[in-house]
């Protein structure tokens, strides 16, 4: 007879679990991305769950294509996906879910309900990233860049010649006037450029006389137009570093970071909200290689890991955009002395446009024309893992054609560059001066070069070839392989090698160098033997020289920035001799150079000096000077101790010094928004305004910051009465009140011109410690033990004061 089995199959619950299984209801928090949206009544049992108010929640989700289908899948009972749960400190393989419109996981344990979105259902949230550069800071400016050159040489047959250039510059907020224009020995005064400009939000708008400035063109030149322009310009954009890379785009099912590694280091990481997130590339180096994407969870799960192909490449329009030029006018005659260059009888219209095609390929197309001829030419860019590629055609009505190839190639350790460019004419050739003010198009050519370089041992070799021939013209062909290689390296020595061997035509040289680098804290020198071998024909000639030379640079020395040089060549052949002293500093920068030449019994010196410098106003100030010339200026005021310093900060850099008492001006590049900061150029003390100042800048703008300066001293020292210390007492006279410590130190911060300090001991007492104004000591100054027994001390008497050297009250 069977037993009867232990364990009986039954559809029916078990006594006292059937509760388990009845819907029920309570309060749930509901959750997107981990971030908390909202709590609602859900009602719900171990396998579903039902939501109380799905489009409450639908409307606290952000980026939804459609809502519609997302509500109505959130609507009736979902899936709890209980199984999905985290347990208790573990975080690996749970938590995540992938539904195909939408879903959720519930965790019973804590009421707390996570929904989920397919990517799909998402619309992708923009990286934050400005696309323009904001409106000018500057008003109404005038901006003068000067610049002197002078050069001569004791020659016979050559006498002093000398230009004076300026550039000038009316400017009003993001519209400007420029004026170029030079006064010279030979061309008296001339006017190169005269044209009205504005550049906002990425557009340029020019009239006037103005210089071509086109792309997608290869055999047309550049010309000097009296006409009008318009085109997208990248001046104004800040997104450049990011439209010119390949789009990024992620899904973050929960807000997490996302780490991007290139050959496994890390090169950025962010740390992102849910949904389809498109990355910020502005910092990805340029190039074209391979990235890993880590998506990690706010607890550090890796959510997923991919790579992708990314590249850079600021020839690649911003995506989904359009960049374009169109400019005409009639071309000027450059070839004469007039002041005003004369307009020929030749217009000259040209257009263009530039369109990202793909990822990584960019297509342009360009036309030219004038009254006799039109051409148009086609090409394209494309960027790979380890080449770049860039061929073009260009077709005129006439017949002419042209085709252009550029190419860059990274294979393995050999890195290589090619071009090749070609014109085919069916005319008639045209003249020289044609060529240089009229025609559409030159006479036709050939022009190619390559490059390729690889390392070979520890150093690296090079080879160059280049091809040129003129239409009716000879061919010109060289060739050159060089090697260089460092010998030796230490912090202040170095000892590098090379050698070059080069052909031209009929003509061979070989030459063969050694150099020996030292370096101090402000000396450079340097000595280079040489030993070269030239070939004309079979006629072999040897030459043995040596190259020394010296450098000084007063790096931190002064205020100013000095350089010197010298250095000779001796040996066969002729002695050379040269010296330069550069200096520049907020006045503005000079140069002078001195060579003196030996060949055979004679003797040859050249001279060349250059000064620049610039006059500028906003109106309310007038400033001269400037380390360097540039097309938009800061004008900074220092209002404090006359002659003190100040470091100018740019984004973090010096990039110039202020002067106390004078204008000062930092002239700085536009189209850019910058940080400005001041710091004491000297080891002194000083009160001023800190925080960074921020500043935009275009073409021509002037900008004056003033700052406050205030000299400080920090002093020091102890108050002693009756050879006992004097705790707790009050002194006044600095920045702030002070107290003395029980030994009866203090210290505290004065203003420079502060000629007392006053203590009170107490008892209405008022003593008058006088400072002394030896600033041999710098900004520090020690008091050393006082006793105000000995101090000039006053105390009251019915509202008036008693002077005189009393003593204070006895503590």
């Amino acid at each position: 007879m069977a037993e009867a089995p232990v364990f009986l199959a039954s559809l029916d619950p078990p006594a006292g679990f059937a509760d388990l299984g009845i819907p029920q209801r309570s309060l749930v928090d509901i959750y997107y991305g981990n971030r908390y949206l909202t709590a609602q009544i859900a009602t719900y049992t171990p396998t579903w769950i039902r939501l109380s108010n799905p489009a409450e929640v639908i409307r606290l989700i952000s980026d939804l294509k459609d809502t519609a289908v997302i509500e109505a899948t959130l609507a009736g009972e979902l899936q709890t996906h209980s199984s999905e749960v985290c347990p208790p400190q573990e975080t690996e393989g749970c938590g995540l879910l992938q539904p195909t419109v939408a879903g959720v996981i519930f965790d019973e344990g804590r009421f707390r309900l996570d929904v989920f979105v397919n990517r799909r259902f998402l619309y992708t949230r923009a990286a934050d990233v400005h696309r323009y550069l904001p409106p000018s800071d500057a008003g109404l400016s005038l901006m003068q860049n000067l610049n002197g050159v002078w050069a001569g040489s004791s020659a016979e047959d050559r006498g002093d010649d000398y230009t004076l250039s300026g550039l000038s510059q009316f400017a009003w907020r993001e519209n400007s006037l420029h004026v170029n224009w030079d006064y010279s020995r030979n061309l008296d005064f001339q006017i190169n450029d005269l044209f009205a400009r504005r550049n906002f939000a990425g557009m340029e708008y020019s009239a006037g006389m103005i210089g071509s400035s086109v792309f997608g063109l290869s055999f047309t030149p550049d010309r000097t137009l009296l006409g009008a322009r318009l085109a997208t310009s990248d001046n104004t954009r800040m997104d450049t570093d990011y439209t010119g890379g390949t789009p990024l785009d992620v899904f973050l099912p929960t807000r997490g970071r996302v780490e991007i590694f290139r050959d496994g280091r890390l090169i950025t990481s962010w740390f992102l909200d849910v949904g389809n997130q498109q990355l910020d590339t502005s910092t990805f180096p340029a190039g074209a290689y391979d990235i890993e994407i880590v998506i990690l969870s706010e607890s550090g799960q890796v959510i997923s890991r991919e790579t992708r192909f990314f590249a850079k490449q600021f020839q690649l329009p911003p995506e989904e955009e359009w960049e374009y030029f169109a400019e005409t006018g009639r071309v000027l005659d450059r070839n004469t002395n007039d002041t005003f260059p004369p307009a020929t009888d030749q217009w000259l219209t040209r257009a263009g446009v530039s369109r990202r095609l793909a990822g990584t390929l960019a297509g342009t197309l360009a036309v030219a024309a004038d009254q006799d001829d039109r051409l148009l030419e086609a090409g394209l860019y494309h960027i790979g893992y380890h080449h770049e590629v860039s061929p073009s055609v260009m077709v005129a009505d006439n017949g002419d054609h042209g085709i252009n190839l550029f190419t860059r190639l990274r294979l393995g350790i050999i890195s290589a560059n090619g071009s090749y460019r070609r014109l085919w004419r069916r005319g008639v050739p045209v003249s020289i001066d044609e060529v240089e003010q009229t025609a559409l198009l030159g006479n036709g050519f050939r022009q190619g070069n390559l490059s390729v370089s690889v390392p070979f041992l520890t150093g690296t070799l090079s080879y160059r070839y280049n091809d040129n021939h003129q239409s009716g013209g000879a061919t010109y062909r060289s060739q050159g392989l060089d090697y260089r290689v460092n010998l030796y390296r230490a912090p202040d020595y170095d000892m590098d090698l090379s050698l070059a061997i080069s052909r031209s035509g009929d003509t061979k040289i070989a030459l063969l160098g050694v150099e020996f680098l030292r370096r101090s804290k402000r000396w450079t020198w340097r000595a280079t033997p040489q030993v070269g071998v030239r070939d004309v024909e079979g006629d072999r000639d040897r030459q043995d020289n040596l190259l020394v030379s010296a450098s000084w640079d007063d790096r931190d020395l002064w205020s100013s920035s000095v350089r010197a040089d010298i250095g000779a060549e001796l040996g066969d052949g002729d002695d050379r001799y040269n010296a330069r002293l550069q200096a520049y500093n907020s006045w503005g920068r000079g140069d002078l150079s001195i060579n003196r030449v030996q060949s055979d019994a004679n003797w040859t010196n050249f001279y060349a000096a250059s000064l620049s410098t610039s006059f500028l106003t906003d109106g309310a100030t007038l400033a001269v000077g400037g380390e360097h010339p540039a097309d938009s200026a800061l004008v900074v005021q220092v209002e404090g101790r006359a002659g003190d310093t100040f470091d100018v900060q740019v984004d973090g850099q010096r990039r110039g010094y202020a002067v106390a008492g004078r204008s000062s001006v930092i002239p700085l590049p536009p189209f850019r928004q910058y940080r400005i900061s001041l710091s004491p150029g000297t080891a002194t003390l000083y009160e001023f305004d800190e925080r960074e100042r921020h500043v935009t800048l275009y073409p021509g703008n002037v900008v004056t910051l003033t700052y406050a300066a205030v000299p400080l001293r920090l002093l020091f020292g102890r108050l002693m009465l009756q050879g006992r210390p004097l705790a707790d007492v009050p002194i006044n006279g600095g920045l702030s009140p002070s107290l003395t410590d029980d030994l009866g130190l203090f210290q505290l911060e004065s203003r420079d011109d502060t000629e007392a300090l006053f203590v009170e001991p107490g008892n209405g007492w008022r003593c008058r410690l006088p400072l002394s104004d030896d600033k041999s000591t710098g900004y520090v100054l020690q008091m050393g033990t006082i006793h105000l027994e000995d101090a000039d001390c006053a105390q009251p008497l019915e509202g008036h004061l008693a002077v005189g050297q009393n003593e204070p009250p006895q503590q």
